[in-house]
């Protein structure tokens, strides 16, 4: 598996060497602190850090000011756009549809622009790319292991888990390392409707995600469970963002058929998960034996309330 350096330096490489270099400029403490690399045309080169963004200078400071911020021609977007889909546009046309691609290393390379839409009024393709965010992918070893300790999920029985969080609180490096853990152990199959946990490339995960897991690269979540309780006979199905009533029917018939299941949802606070239209029913059912809330901020990742249903 790749370390944290080699996935930033793949990631700079998707950019034009004016808009590399000042990456190679910047200390070792500044680099590995990027979380995102963001390009919007005709404005500024920027980076996300714990999840406030800053400008970047031709000299590799990281600042708020972006009056020295190197600035984004078309040049630099077709460039990271075509790199990213390997200049074989046509071949990645469900990507495209999707706004983003997974690159070599695990990084997704997500992009934003002008719609073009099929009969049905579906995303089709896109054209006239605007913006483009390269998310770093990141592994942190062990990030798991209190919430396995606490929920004694390898010595006392995989449970029904729902992890909550708002975006970027870490919920999907979380479900990272709950594979690599318990995929140690356990058949897991994981859903990756994204791509984000494993990280797929070329058929290969380029996370760590477990010598005993089966990924369902790109597959809807509803087809994807139930594919792999038909299919793979899992002890434990992982997916991330479940939300819609496709994705609860599928949880349903899985727990049904005395698979486990651990997901994760955006919510804010317990409360809220509570309310949304397709939750009660399973909540109300106790489909899920404990929720789980992850904080933001200085609490970024980390397990700031577990909730027994």
């Amino acid at each position: 598996m790749l370390g944290q350096k080699s996935r930033l330096d793949k990631a700079i490489k998707l950019l034009t060497p004016s808009l590399a270099q000042p990456f190679y400029n910047m200390t070792k403490s500044g680099l590995s602190s990027i979380n995102e690399i963001r390009l919007r045309n005709q404005k500024y080169l920027t980076v996300i850090i714990s999840g406030d963004e800053f400008y970047i200078t031709s000299d590799g400071s990281i600042t708020s000011d972006c009056n020295n911020a190197l600035q984004i021609t078309d040049e630099d977007i077709d460039y990271t756009y075509k790199t990213a889909l390997r200049n074989t546009i046509y071949s990645f046309k469900r990507e495209i549809s999707l706004g983003y691609i997974i690159t070599e290393g695990g990084n997704r390379v997500g992009f934003c622009g002008t719609a073009v839409l099929d009969d049905d009024g579906k995303n089709d393709t896109l054209k006239n790319i605007s913006g483009i965010s390269i998310r770093i992918a990141r592994e942190i070893y062990g990030i798991a292991d209190d919430l396995i300790n606490d929920l004694k999920l390898l010595n006392g029985g995989i449970k029904n888990v729902l992890i909550l969080g708002p975006p970027s609180s870490g919920k999907t490096t979380l479900l990272r390392d709950l594979c690599r853990q318990l995929g140690m152990r356990k058949r897991i199959s994981l859903i990756d409707e994204k791509n984000e946990i494993s990280s797929t490339f070329k058929s290969v995960a380029q996370n760590n995600i477990g010598n005993f897991t089966d990924v369902f690269d790109s597959y809807t979540k509803y087809y994807g469970i139930l594919s792999a309780v038909k299919i793979m006979s899992p002890q434990l199905i992982v997916c991330d963002e479940i939300g819609t009533k496709d994705d609860l029917e599928a949880l349903d018939y899985a727990i049904n058929s005395g698979v486990k299941i651990i997901a994760t949802m955006h919510s804010s606070n317990i409360d809220d998960a509570f309310k949304k239209p397709y939750m009660k029913e399973l909540f109300s059912r106790k489909a899920f034996d404990y929720i789980v809330l992850l904080g933001t901020g200085l609490d970024l990742g980390k397990i700031i309330s577990i909730r027994k249903i």
